[in-house]
């Protein structure tokens, strides 16, 4: 068999390694440039891994029951938006307009439960994802992202965890460690994403004092392509860990930035839940 060792992979271990045939691949790249490849000098295609990983990733999203014009450019914009691993820097380069607030940890917390509370009040399966920092902060909401996991069409966490409090990306919700130098291992972010509705919590803890009280620089927001954006980077660096998010859970984060915003009453209805949980009558 060619395996294209000097030159790349040819379309034949391409087709093999995808599970596809050469004829289906050769239509893929005449009706929609895909996969692009790279012509040898004699003039043969020739692929390459990465080639490969996006063939795959296309017919994971294809089974979402999407079509493949819709799965080649949702895999192509993915492609092209890189690996990110800091939901804040994303939302700050790509979201200027949304303000930024510092705040302590109570103000955090009321906000994050209430879009979790919001979640699951709702049951319309939504997307659901965290950041915790550490294993053990983790710990401490376990039994809240249980009951989330069970109700959303995936659920995921990831932090810095260790032998007490271990990673497990196959478990619901799944747990994802994060690389030792990620930023997110200073990140505090709550995401959940559903058909019709969007809300993003996401802050970093601002260095200070030893034993003084934390301070976050925090962005809240309804803002729908918001709350897509830090899915995007959350749903990779759960990929990256080994986690296998459902193509049915995924789907939502390929859809146009300009899709259906969360409706007013909506984003009111999380809010006074947050002003609640700070105020609570009697």
């Amino acid at each position: 068999m060619d395996t294209g060792a000097a030159g790349g992979l040819s379309i034949g271990v391409l087709a093999d390694r995808t599970g596809l045939t050469p004829a289906v691949l050769r239509t893929w790249e005449n009706r929609f440039g895909f996969p692009a490849g790279e012509r040898s000098p004699t003039g043969h295609r020739r692929f390459s891994e990465a080639d490969v990983e996006l063939v795959r990733q296309v017919l994971e999203v294809r089974e979402s029951g999407v079509g493949l014009q819709v799965a080649i450019d949702a895999v192509r914009r993915r492609h092209e938006r890189g690996a990110v691993d800091s939901v804040h820097a994303v939302l700050s380069r790509e979201f200027p307009h949304l303000v930024v607030h510092r705040l302590g940890r109570r103000a955090l917390l009321a906000a994050s439960h209430a879009v979790e509370d919001e979640a699951l009040a709702r049951a319309d399966r939504p997307l659901v994802l965290g950041t915790f920092q550490e294993g053990h902060k983790f710990a401490r909401s376990r039994h809240r992202w249980d009951e989330l996991a069970r109700t959303a069409s995936w659920a995921a966490v990831v932090a810095e965890f260790d032998e007490a409090h271990p990673a497990d990306p196959s478990a619901h919700p799944a747990r994802c460690q994060l690389p030792e130098r990620s930023p997110l291992r200073r990140e505090w972010t709550v995401v959940t994403v559903s058909a019709s509705r969007a809300a993003v919590v996401s802050a970093w803890e601002v260095p200070g004092a030893p034993g003084g009280t934390p301070v976050y620089e925090s962005v809240i927001s309804t803002h729908r392509p918001a709350a897509l954006a830090a899915a995007r980077v959350l749903v990779d660096v759960a990929r990256a860990s080994g986690a296998t998010p459902p193509a049915s859970a995924t789907a939502v984060l390929d859809e146009p930035s300009h899709g259906p915003a969360t409706a007013a009453v909506d984003a009111d209805r999380m809010w006074l839940r947050a002003l609640a949980r700070l105020d609570p009558p009697g």
